[in-house]
């Protein structure tokens, strides 16, 4: 199932953590070029 715009609009909205700890929009991450965004989840 393809995201539409505003799914993908709202996703980029979020803010995540990178591994210092720095808070940032994840749309940041496809300002300048393409990502791809793998979500694992962890059961356990």
């Amino acid at each position: 199932m393809k995201p539409t715009l505003q799914q993908i609009e709202r996703l980029g909205q979020l803010d995540i953590q990178d591994e210092k700890g720095t808070v940032f929009k994840l749309k940041t991450l496809w300002k300048e070029q393409t990502a791809v965004l793998i979500f694992v989840r962890h059961f356990g």
